[in-house]
Protein backbone atom coordinates (compact mmCIF):
# COMPACT_ATOMS: atom_id res chain seq x y z
CA UNK A 1 0.00 0.00 0.00
CA UNK A 2 1.09 3.61 -0.93
CA UNK A 3 0.72 5.97 1.79
CA UNK A 4 0.71 9.52 0.05
CA UNK A 5 -0.56 12.84 1.70
CA UNK A 6 -1.97 15.08 -1.12
CA UNK A 7 -2.51 18.51 -0.86
CA UNK A 8 -1.94 18.77 -4.24
CA UNK A 9 -1.94 17.13 -7.64
CA UNK A 10 0.70 14.85 -8.18
CA UNK A 11 1.69 12.83 -11.05
CA UNK A 12 1.22 9.21 -9.58
CA UNK A 13 -1.92 8.15 -10.73
CA UNK A 14 -3.94 4.54 -10.52
CA UNK A 15 -3.39 2.93 -13.64
CA UNK A 16 -6.66 1.10 -14.18
CA UNK A 17 -8.29 -1.29 -16.53
CA UNK A 18 -11.87 -2.74 -17.15
CA UNK A 19 -13.23 -3.86 -13.68
CA UNK A 20 -10.84 -2.21 -11.69
CA UNK A 21 -11.58 -0.58 -8.25
CA UNK A 22 -9.80 1.89 -6.07
CA UNK A 23 -10.39 2.07 -2.11
CA UNK A 24 -9.43 5.46 -0.20
CA UNK A 25 -8.60 4.61 3.44
CA UNK A 26 -7.87 7.11 5.84
CA UNK A 27 -7.13 7.68 10.01
CA UNK A 28 -10.43 10.27 10.66
CA UNK A 29 -9.72 9.36 14.79
CA UNK A 30 -8.10 13.25 14.81
CA UNK A 31 -11.17 15.02 13.41
CA UNK A 32 -12.58 17.12 15.87
CA UNK A 33 -16.08 15.02 17.68
CA UNK A 34 -18.89 15.78 15.94
CA UNK A 35 -21.89 17.37 17.85
CA UNK A 36 -24.57 15.31 18.80
CA UNK A 37 -26.97 14.11 15.71
CA UNK A 38 -24.52 14.98 13.45
CA UNK A 39 -22.26 12.72 10.88
CA UNK A 40 -19.96 13.18 8.60
CA UNK A 41 -19.35 12.83 4.99
CA UNK A 42 -16.40 12.93 3.19
CA UNK A 43 -15.42 14.53 -0.41
CA UNK A 44 -12.64 13.14 -2.71
CA UNK A 45 -11.86 15.40 -5.24
CA UNK A 46 -9.72 13.64 -7.82
CA UNK A 47 -7.30 14.55 -11.11
CA UNK A 48 -6.61 12.62 -13.60
CA UNK A 49 -6.98 11.53 -17.26
CA UNK A 50 -9.24 8.97 -19.25
CA UNK A 51 -7.34 7.13 -21.77
CA UNK A 52 -8.85 4.05 -23.22
CA UNK A 53 -8.71 1.96 -26.36
CA UNK A 54 -10.55 3.25 -28.27
CA UNK A 55 -9.18 3.37 -32.39
CA UNK A 56 -9.81 7.47 -31.89
CA UNK A 57 -7.71 7.89 -28.67
CA UNK A 58 -4.25 9.06 -29.39
CA UNK A 59 -1.87 6.36 -28.42
CA UNK A 60 -5.00 4.24 -27.38
CA UNK A 61 -2.77 0.85 -27.48
CA UNK A 62 -0.35 1.90 -25.07
CA UNK A 63 -0.48 3.41 -21.30
CA UNK A 64 2.60 5.34 -22.56
CA UNK A 65 3.08 7.91 -23.07
CA UNK A 66 1.80 9.16 -19.30
CA UNK A 67 -0.42 12.10 -19.07
CA UNK A 68 1.24 14.77 -16.66
CA UNK A 69 0.47 18.08 -15.12
CA UNK A 70 2.17 20.98 -17.04
CA UNK A 71 2.08 19.49 -20.76
CA UNK A 72 0.32 21.64 -22.74
CA UNK A 73 -1.41 19.29 -25.29
CA UNK A 74 -1.90 14.73 -25.38
CA UNK A 75 0.73 13.42 -26.68
CA UNK A 76 2.99 16.29 -24.86
CA UNK A 77 4.95 18.12 -27.29
CA UNK A 78 8.81 18.53 -27.55
CA UNK A 79 8.66 21.61 -25.24
CA UNK A 80 6.91 19.70 -23.06
CA UNK A 81 9.56 17.87 -20.02
CA UNK A 82 7.95 14.90 -18.16
CA UNK A 83 8.48 15.17 -14.13
CA UNK A 84 11.02 12.04 -13.65
CA UNK A 85 11.49 12.76 -9.65
CA UNK A 86 13.19 9.73 -7.85
CA UNK A 87 9.77 9.38 -5.67
CA UNK A 88 7.73 9.34 -9.08
CA UNK A 89 10.81 6.65 -10.48
CA UNK A 90 9.86 4.54 -7.30
CA UNK A 91 5.93 5.16 -7.24
CA UNK A 92 5.87 3.81 -11.04
CA UNK A 93 8.62 0.99 -10.47
CA UNK A 94 6.35 -0.52 -7.25
CA UNK A 95 3.00 0.47 -8.43
CA UNK A 96 2.68 0.52 -12.22
CA UNK A 97 3.55 -2.84 -13.35
CA UNK A 98 1.04 -4.73 -14.35
CA UNK A 99 1.08 -5.91 -18.12
CA UNK A 100 -2.21 -6.13 -20.04
CA UNK A 101 -2.42 -7.79 -23.14
CA UNK A 102 -5.38 -8.76 -25.50
CA UNK A 103 -4.43 -12.13 -25.27
CA UNK A 104 -7.45 -12.88 -23.21
CA UNK A 105 -10.00 -10.80 -24.79
CA UNK A 106 -8.93 -12.77 -27.82
CA UNK A 107 -8.83 -16.26 -26.32
CA UNK A 108 -12.60 -15.29 -24.78
CA UNK A 109 -13.99 -14.65 -28.77
CA UNK A 110 -12.50 -17.53 -29.91
CA UNK A 111 -14.73 -19.69 -27.64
Amino acid sequence: MYCHWLTESDNMYIISNAGDEATVEFDASKLPELKKGWRRDFLIRSVGWVKDGDLNTALGNTVLPLPFHGMTNYPPAEKDTCPDDPELQKYNSEYNTRVVTSEQYINALRQ
